[in-house]
């Protein structure tokens, strides 16, 4: 699955006009592949495969697959585009997401870093991370709210941990 995600990857930067600009020329654009995000920067290994760090600000804008967005939507591994004025500041950050799915099943187990549920196709184990949100028929919920014999639904990219872990039926109801 991991090859997969890298031919996506590839296709997608393919996708995006091919010449890849220096983040210290202000004023261009530079697009690659997010290494790391926090609140405050984002490291991209541009396709001439240097690495740049840009700094972030509260009026960094982002669109993930051209709808809006925040820099916490941003998974490391995204092909992304990113858009400097002419002072250098980051204005845009344009980001081309793996597509994402959702798996239903029963919760056969849970830990503090994954669960795993049983599914029609066999069991699978999704990583859990600090990302992650839990919910209880589509309101927040905590994460003690997975439990083993609940049925849940949870959202993730491919080969991705979980972003979403719903509950839809809790144990024994």
């Amino acid at each position: 699955m991991l090859r997969v995600l890298a031919v996506a990857a590839a296709l997608a930067s393919l996708a995006l006009p091919a010449a890849a600009v220096a983040a210290s020329h202000a004023g261009v654009v530079s697009r690659g592949v997010v290494q790391s995000i926090d609140p405050t920067h984002l490291v991209l290994r541009t396709l001439d495969g240097s690495v740049v760090t840009f700094d972030l600000t509260v009026g960094t804008g982002v669109r993930i697959n051209g709808g809006p967005g925040t820099a916490s939507d941003i998974a490391p591994g995204s092909v992304a585009e990113v858009v400097v004025d002419r002072k250098g500041r980051v204005l845009v950050i344009r980001v081309l997401a793996p597509p994402v799915v959702t798996d239903r099943g029963v919760v056969t187990a849970v830990t503090k870093a994954s669960v795993t549920i049983s599914t029609s196709a066999g069991n699978r184990t999704f990583a859990l991370d600090r990302s992650t949100r839990f919910r209880v028929n589509g309101g927040t919920a905590r994460r003690g709210a997975v439990r083993p014999g609940a049925t849940v639904t949870v959202t993730h990219a491919i080969d991705g941990p979980a972003q979403v872990v719903n509950v839809l039926k809790r144990p024994g109801a």
